[in-house]
């Protein structure tokens, strides 16, 4: 979504440098603390399994996923606002500049930001539904549902960079 900010010819002459930057990070490290649960789901169903053979894995795959992304798009937005202020705590304006400029020129990034964003709107839309249809258990909320939709959506666009380099494929 950064690429719907004014991209100028030169770093010096960037605007709203400091919420490009932020608005990336942010992006970057959601979708990235979204993906973990990725991992962590199927290990935890299988622990939980280990324990109480009752536990069917296939009714709870989708609460437990939902939950952990949920949990993993806002530990992974926290963290990138306090990684971005520490990073470029103290730095001067064209340093903001110059790091938000080249995020815009590189179209891989824009086109990741793209996809990841949709991905999250999809979703959203997905994990609505699905609480709205009864495949949730009563515990799971709707901000919980939305949350975790988002955070899985998300991966959609660790697939479109994961996609290109495996391919070669150069960005449009």
């Amino acid at each position: 979504m950064t690429s719907l900010f004014p991209h100028t010819p030169y770093a010096e002459d960037q605007p709203l440098s400091h919420s490009i930057l932020y608005l990336h990070v942010v992006r970057a490290a959601a979708m990235t603390g979204s993906f973990i649960p990725l991992f962590t789901v199927p290990v935890s169903l299988l622990a939980s399994r280990y324990r109480n053979n009752t536990l069917s894995i296939a009714t709870n795959f989708l609460p437990r996923l939902l939950t952990h992304s949920a949990r993993g798009i806002v530990g992974g937005t926290m963290f990138g606002i306090v990684a971005t202020w520490g990073q470029m705590r103290g730095r001067a304006e064209i340093e903001w500049q110059d790091r938000s400029w080249r995020l815009l020129e590189n179209k891989g990034e824009v086109d990741t930001d793209w996809w990841a964003s949709g991905g999250a709107a999809v979703g959203a839309v997905a994990g609505i539904t699905a609480l709205r249809r009864g495949m949730m258990p009563v515990g799971v909320n709707i901000g919980k549902a939305v949350l975790g939709g988002a955070g899985a959506g998300m991966n959609v666009g660790i697939a479109y960079m994961v996609y290109t380099f495996a391919t070669g494929r150069k960005p449009a």
